[in-house]
């Protein structure tokens, strides 16, 4: 007869998954993304988005003023659809940068739709800024890699020029009526 118990406890390892991290890219809506890394991708895409539309939307007018017979309402039809397109695009990243932070939180990406509720969408947006994402792994995916000093600055530039322009606010009035 064998020694062994019958009864015993198995004596495989009982763990479920390994809590590894990823690097997640910008475009992509799967995965997870931390707080930081949803402040500094929005950041981001807000300035090439606005860098873009500086660069295109004079260059469109001036090709116009340069085709004879262009008038305004030409200018303004053409300028509408870029205004579409890069419309349309902003939107589509917010709904990606928003889903994955909502995956961090462990929450279905559809919590989006909250969104385009009034006053929930507030709320909204401080759950997404300011709650802090499930440790280790969650029903999405590995927790995602440490934040690398790009993101944390960009991230870091928004808040901190908030501060900057209230302290502005407060300050210029104040130096405004000094005698020089």
């Amino acid at each position: 007869m064998s020694d062994a118990n019958p009864y015993s406890a198995p004596g495989a390892a009982l763990e479920i998954g390994h809590d590894d991290t990823y690097s997640p890219s910008i475009i992509s809506f799967q995965g997870r993304i931390g707080r930081m890394r949803y402040l500094a991708y929005s950041i981001g895409v807000s300035l090439v988005m606005m860098i873009a539309m500086m660069v295109v939307m004079p260059m469109l007018g001036a090709s116009m003023a340069m085709v004879g017979g262009g008038g305004p309402e030409g200018m303004s039809m053409i300028g509408l659809v870029f205004i579409g397109i890069f419309y349309i695009a902003t939107i589509v990243f917010s709904v990606m940068f928003a889903k994955r932070r909502l995956n961090d939180l462990n929450r279905s990406g559809w919590w989006f739709l909250l969104f385009l509720v009034p006053v929930v969408n507030l709320l909204m947006a401080i759950y997404l800024i300011f709650f802090p994402g499930t440790q280790g792994s969650n029903n999405f995916g590995p927790e995602p890699a440490a934040n690398s000093v790009g993101v944390l600055i960009l991230g870091w530039s928004l808040p901190v020029l908030f501060v900057l322009g209230i302290v502005a606010a407060i300050a210029i009035p104040q130096f405004a009526g000094m005698p020089q």
